[in-house]
């Protein structure tokens, strides 16, 4: 089992997932992030991107929440 690291999960059902990933891996709690709106946030960026014809490096946009309905997006992220 590892000690060091920091191990990262994105995946739609990010909670199940995040669970078995901390109890697989050894690894301390605080060692083991989920996120199940990155994919959103990558998602909700290039949208931008595409109708203000820009790069998508450029845009800067986040979707918070919970994956699904109950997310939304942080009008200050899109400053």
């Amino acid at each position: 089992m590892y000690s060091e690291g920091l191990l990262f999960v994105i995946y739609i059902t990010v909670d199940v997932m995040t669970y078995v990933a901390w109890k697989l891996s050894g690894l301390p709690i605080h060692r083991v992030i989920g996120s199940g709106t990155m994919l959103d946030s990558s998602r909700f960026r290039f949208q931008i991107s595409e109708r203000l014809r820009i790069a998508p490096q450029s845009c800067h946009g986040y979707i918070i929440g919970e994956h699904g309905d109950s997310s939304g997006r942080t009008r200050q992220s899109m400053l």
